[in-house]
């Protein structure tokens, strides 16, 4: 492939991207496919950019970000999106829910209800409700096994003080980006457990 024809395609990708310009966690199936499709065919290296660069430069979200969209598409396909545009819902969430959801549509109280805009009061009060039960079953068990807060937070500063050591090591431009990435990855990661938290 030319190099000439390298950039149209990289173009036609770009432009097909910021069409669905992104938003958060409102991202529809057809964005979080695009960039699938980019990622794997690499069209954005003719641009003389990384894939991280590209994320931040051109989607408008971080590299880890991006990825996570890409993974919910593999998981979940088209109806996590579609519902996560009417109700906020975390993976988490959606997994307990995703046996009820079929062909555009969630079954609610033996009924099967559209995933569409006028019915958001009452898909959002199912998956609340849903949270709720669940949330009760967890704080249940949580009264017959407490929780180990202690023993996380020593494992937590154990794998940090892990990496610190790790860094004396490398100099700028050997191993330390690496580690940079790593960090990056696990600061994101935490993150997205601590909205999943709240949402919950």
């Amino acid at each position: 492939m030319d190099t000439t024809k390298n950039y149209i395609e990289s173009g036609a990708w770009i432009g097909r991207q910021q069409a669905f310009a992104v938003i958060a966690s409102k991202c529809s199936a057809a964005q979080a496919l695009a960039l699938k499709e980019m990622k794997a065919s690499g069209a954005y290296q003719q641009l003389g950019l990384t894939w991280q660069d590209f994320c931040l430069q051109y989607v408008g979200v971080s590299r880890e970000r991006t990825d996570a969209l890409i993974r919910q598409y593999d998981e979940f396909g088209e109806a996590y999106f579609r519902l996560s545009q009417i109700a906020q819902i975390s993976p988490e969430t959606y997994r307990d829910i995703a046996p009820k959801v079929e062909g555009g549509a969630v079954e609610i109280d033996g009924q099967r209800i559209e995933l569409t805009l006028p019915n958001a009061n009452r898909i959002r009060a199912a998956i609340k409700k849903m949270r709720d039960e669940r949330n009760q079953a967890r704080r249940a068990a949580d009264l017959r096994e407490p929780l180990d807060l202690d023993a996380l937070r020593h494992r937590q500063e154990a794998l940090i003080e892990e990496v610190r050591r790790l860094s004396y090591y490398f100099q700028p431009n050997s191993g330390r980006p690496a580690l940079v990435a790593f960090a990056t990855h696990a600061i994101n990661r935490w993150k997205e457990v601590s909205r999943e938290l709240a949402e919950t």
